[in-house]
């Protein structure tokens, strides 16, 4: 038995009374179809097995040592590799611990990651033509969230394009599904700029976008940047003013819009251009 037929032979039975979230569609076919898209890229064996058997650790009961017994080092390191390793963290921190292993992550490894989240993007994509945008709600967290993770894993392997066909199709996809690379519009962007003094003036029209969840992140994340990390903060501030922002020296308005524009930065995955850019179209309403 070869190691492409062994896998989905293990994968079939690990995932046997599971279903895709919010549906009775059989799990297996998510890892199958990820093996298929593997082997169309032309994959080794080893990374098509391990695609198959991708969400083995993380959503089975099978173990790291399991995967070692049936299939050796390579395939279990592989696997281990796609998985989030501790399910009691919270949704971002999983999500972006994925998106940081990715700059540095080994060819094999990101095949696999990239071929998953292609095959959930079309997934997601069936559904909306059928569901419409109710879609995004079987998911934990909805589309504005899924739009950052899914463009920050593409900007994450953006180095990295040449060297994978799937990648520059799992772009294209994310463009179909979200509409654009960017993860929000102008005019959203702007509503959020609104909020670096605190959300609660505008949470009708927060609410109206779909943007209450994301608006109380940056703001928490900005406090503690403002209360915690005055360096960076002020070097950020610095670094704004030298582009040729005006702030109005007499407060610390200017340190709590400089902690809020990192915030902003963060979540978006923007460089310091895209944050002048957005600064500077938002100067006048901070």
């Amino acid at each position: 038995m070869d190691i492409i037929e062994k896998a989905i032979i293990f994968a079939a039975k690990a995932h046997k009374d599971q279903s895709r979230k919010s549906t009775d569609i059989p799990y297996v076919t998510h890892p199958f179809a990820v093996g298929m898209l593997l082997q169309k890229a032309k994959c080794s064996d080893e990374v098509i097995a391990a695609g198959i058997l991708h969400d083995t650790i993380e959503d089975t009961s099978t173990t790291y040592e399991d995967l070692i017994e049936h299939f050796g080092a390579r395939i279990a390191k592989l696997v281990l590799a796609a998985s989030e390793h501790d399910k009691s963290l919270s949704w971002e921190k999983r999500k972006q611990h994925t998106i940081d292993m990715l700059k540095d992550g080994y060819l094999e490894e990101i095949q696999i990651i990239t071929a998953d989240k292609l095959h959930n993007l079309k997934s997601i994509h069936a559904d909306l033509e059928v569901n419409g945008e109710k879609t995004w709600e079987r998911f934990n967290r909805g589309k504005v969230d899924q739009h950052w993770y899914y463009t920050s894993i593409v900007k994450a392997l953006k180095p990295r394009k040449n060297e994978f066909s799937l990648i520059r199709e799992l772009e294209k996809k994310v463009k179909e599904v979200f509409g654009s690379i960017e993860i929000l519009t102008d005019a959203e962007i702007s509503l959020l700029f609104t909020c670096a003094y605190g959300s609660d003036g505008n949470s009708r029209m927060l609410e109206k976008h779909n943007l209450t969840h994301i608006a109380g992140e940056l703001v928490a994340e900005a406090e503690h940047m403002y209360r915690n990390q005055n360096e960076i903060v002020t070097t950020k501030l610095d670094d704004l003013i030298s582009r040729g922002i005006g702030f109005q020296s007499n407060s610390d308005g200017p340190l709590i819009l400089a902690a809020f524009g990192i915030a902003l930065q963060n979540k978006m995955k923007w460089t310091d251009e895209e944050l002048f850019k957005h600064f500077k179209r938002n100067a006048k309403k901070l």
